[in-house]
């Protein structure tokens, strides 16, 4: 971990040297040399990281130390230039000089101060360097190139869906016993069946399998999955289970507004009234199970049926390691072949069958090509499971080393990544894009559009589980971490003193990463001066009626926050004017109710903004925005039809699902939307006056677009075809409410994925021969009057990707004849 810091350092540093020679920067001239020193001094340094750092796991305290004194350093390094550029750059934009004889004496003493902070680093810098030396550290001249490191990244092994693991092996008798209980007739009362046994041995990966298995979706008319975790409420998980087995649209909204007695006696009506598979994922203990089913249990079986998977068997387990470490007899020779083939059946005997530990053992391997490399993985998995037996690990500890290995061999770039995932709670599903921000905003990656191939990376070694998909073929839109590889990445996260959690003892001023998950009082702003990120989310008032949370003043003082998140906060309702004072602010997550009049001009970039019961005037002035995601109602109406274009928009999201809008106010929607011809994401919810016809052609550069709720009467289709460059089309929740849609021939010559949900009206849907040429991944979902499967969908050779939840009986007769 001090690897990635002193590197990421080092790359502030030679960016300020250069930015050095810009008008508004000059300013670092003057600190130029002390820069350069430090820059010197940091590089030499982490020659001697890569083996201090491993000589410190492997219980050198001396070392261990020191390398907490280096990345200590470097942080401090980091903190006192970006506090001085920033303190600089402010002043000037303020122009806060009074007289020239002020503004000539206080620059010199601010330049004088930081450079006497860096002196004081440099001297700790330098004394660690030698000490480094003399301790007889090795040397790595290999260190900085990066080539290896973005070439693993650029290199696309696989692509991933949400479909069950492609690596399943050996235990096909296991997945069939299960459809065959699940599927059989004649039971009064709802089946049971409970898959248990120890951490890493495949119960999630089985169930899933099972999950998608034809036999059961044929058998069953709802699904639903939820994760329950060791902590957990029983209306949370009802809620979870009642948003998958209902329809889009109102009825979700509904279920959302719940309270537990209102959710248990629909999921009770719900179950009565369909066959339904529902799966609970990660039930912790027995007490647990009973807290559920007293809310639904009534019918259930109270015999149930419990299956514990068998662990894998050598063969089995040597099968999904060569799966999983692409290892193959082409990509060696024949001696080699032989031997890495013997060393791959040793190792994986360390798994103890657990197919976790195979797959988090194979990911390792797939990035090591020769023997040499098998070899020393081989010497340090023996190393590990010594460690752990001599301090007294008995249970799991091969296990544990093997998934330990898989974090040290980890590249400098993605420890930092691994880490920040200990963040997140327990069975917590991430969203990708939200992942890719905070990563971003913590400057773990170089840019937003890189993150995903960092987080393939930890995906391929198997220690990052794939969630849902997204709408892109080849990119995922949720993940996940296993327990046992949560719990490896929280012990790794408190030894490197990579974050705290506000429960924890919070002493340390110069906490850069705080997790809040829980509803106590807001931390104290003034305290971690430092933090780039911070989300504060999920914290409520005292009941729907209670006091407003006030966000204090001292947010003022957070002047590197970089991602500030606010979503699902109850009544919060005011933003304080210091929030101007956030001039690195790139993302604002207002997924709530606030009202604020303050103002935005000095931000940068701003994601996932919403006006409702907002007002904010000068929205106009951010020019660099990239995202915009605003809710449309009477009192932002007018702010509305005064907004200019933002030249660097891509990503617009309008929600205009308001009863209490006036059907006279919907033509003041569309003037709005035209402004943003550049826009290649769309996602339009509710009724907007114009019709589909008159915008259309203002999106000619449009790759996405989602609509849900518009109520539209006229047959989208053959407007949207006119849409040349559209990639990915969902249309959600009487998005349309006709009858009959047509695809009309060569139309959607580009669409990949195309996802229809709750089109509650629709009957008939034409797809002419030519149409969606490229398409490979359909989704439909509650289409109850929808009697048939296109014909023309057939002749798509593309289409790769089927989902079919919740359709009619005939319209599933007619999708099997067609295949």
């Amino acid at each position: 971990m001090a690897e990635a810091v002193v590197s990421f350092v080092l790359q502030m540093l030679g960016e300020l040297i250069i930015d050095g020679l810009r008008a508004e920067l000059k300013f670092l001239l003057r600190v130029k040399e002390k820069l350069e020193d430090a820059k010197r001094e940091l590089g030499m340094i982490r020659c001697f990281l890569k083996d201090a750092d491993a000589r410190a796991r492997n219980g050198d305290k001396t070392l261990a130390l020191w390398v907490q004194e280096i990345t200590d350093a470097a942080y401090d390094l980091d903190d006192v230039i970006s506090t001085f550029v920033l303190k600089q750059e402010a002043a000037a934009a303020t122009k806060r000089v009074v007289h020239k004889v002020v503004g000539g004496i206080k620059r010199p003493i601010r330049l004088h101060n930081v450079g006497s902070e860096i002196d004081k680093i440099l001297n700790r810098l330098s004394k660690l360097n030698q000490n480094l030396q003399s301790y007889g550290v090795l040397r790595d001249n290999n260190v900085g190139d990066a080539s290896s490191s973005n070439q693993r990244l650029n290199d696309s092994r696989r692509t991933y869906s949400h479909v069950p693991e492609h690596d399943f092996v050996g235990e096909k008798g296991s997945m069939m016993e299960l459809v065959t209980q699940l599927t059989k007739e004649g039971s009064s009362s709802s089946q049971v069946v409970s898959i248990h046994g120890m951490g890493g041995l495949g119960k999630s990966t089985l169930a899933k399998k099972v999950y998608h298995h034809k036999q059961v979706r044929k058998h069953f008319n709802c699904f639903a999955w939820v994760f329950v975790s060791q902590q957990f409420t029983p209306k949370d998980i009802w809620k979870g289970v009642l948003l998958d087995l209902v329809s889009d649209g109102s009825e979700k909204e509904e279920v959302r507004r719940m309270e537990h007695d209102e959710l248990a006696k629909k999921l009770d009506d719900v179950l009565q009234k369909q066959k339904c598979l529902v799966v609970l994922d990660d039930v912790w203990k027995t007490h647990d199970w009973d807290r559920l089913k007293a809310d639904v249990g009534e019918h259930a079986d109270t015999r149930g049926f419990l299956y514990q998977p068998p662990h894998l068997d050598d063969i089995a387990s040597w099968e999904l390691l060569k799966k999983k470490a692409f290892f193959h007899e082409d990509a060696t020779s024949r001696g080699d072949y032989d031997y890495m083939e013997k060393l791959g059946k040793d190792m994986v005997k360390y798994c103890g069958g657990l197919p976790l530990a195979v797959v988090v053992l194979g990911g390792l391997l797939s990035t090591k090509h020769t023997v040499d490399e098998w070899v020393a993985v081989k010497q340090n998995v023996k190393e590990n499971i010594n460690k752990g037996q001599s301090i007294g690990e008995q249970e799991n500890n091969t296990v544990s080393a093997v998934l330990g290995l898989s974090y040290d061999e980890l590249p400098y770039d993605l420890k930092p990544c691994f880490l920040h995932l200990a963040n997140f709670p327990e069975d917590y599903e991430i969203n990708v894009k939200e992942l890719c921000r905070l990563w971003t905003a913590e400057d773990f990656v170089p840019a937003e559009d890189e993150a995903h191939k960092y987080l393939m990376a930890l995906v391929e070694r198997g220690m990052v589980q794939v969630g849902r998909p997204s709408s892109i073929v080849g990119r995922i839109k949720t993940c996940r971490i296993h327990d046992l590889m949560r719990d490896l990445c929280l012990e790794k996260a408190k030894m490197e003193n990579f974050f705290q959690l506000s429960g924890d003892s919070l002493s340390n001023s110069k906490i850069r990463r705080l997790a809040v998950q829980s509803n106590n009082n807001i931390p104290l702003f003034n305290r971690f001066n430092m933090l780039r990120v911070f989300k504060l989310e999920f914290v409520s008032g005292k009941g729907r009626e209670g006091p407003d949370l006030r966000i204090p003043e001292e947010i003022g003082k957070l002047i590197h926050l970089r991602f500030l998140s606010f979503k699902d906060f109850y009544k919060l309702f005011v933003l304080p004017s210091c929030m101007v004072d956030l001039r690195r602010l790139e993302t604002l997550d207002l997924r709530t109710s606030c009202i604020s009049d303050i103002e935005l001009r000095s931000m940068s970039t701003l994601v996932n903004f919403n006006t409702d019961f907002c007002v904010w005037d000068d929205l106009s002035k951010l020019t660099k925005l990239t995202k915009l995601r605003i809710k449309v109602s009477n009192n932002t109406l007018q702010p509305l039809r005064e907004i200019n274009p933002a030249s660097n928009l891509h990503s617009l999201y309008v929600d205009t699902s308001f009863d209490y809008i006036p059907r006279s106010d919907w033509r003041d929607i569309g003037p709005f939307l035209s402004s943003y011809p550049q826009i290649q994401k769309l996602q339009l919810f509710g009724r907007f006056g114009n019709s589909l016809k008159t915008i259309v052609p203002f999106f000619s550069n449009l790759v996405k677009l989602t609509m849900a709720n518009n109520f539209l009467k006229v047959d989208p289709m053959l407007i949207l075809a006119k849409l040349s460059k559209l990639r990915i089309l969902a249309l959600r929740g009487e998005a349309y409410v006709g009858k009959r849609m047509v695809c009309c021939k060569n139309s959607f010559p580009q669409l990949e994925s195309l996802s229809i949900r709750g089109l509650g009206n629709l009957e008939e849907w034409r797809v002419v021969e030519g149409a969606l040429s490229k398409l490979c991944r359909l989704e439909m979902y509650g289409c109850e009057y929808l009697k048939s499967y296109p014909d023309g969908l057939r002749n798509i050779t593309t289409l790769k990707e089927i989902k079919l939840t919740l359709m009619r009986e005939d319209f599933m007769r007619s999708f099997d004849q067609t295949r």
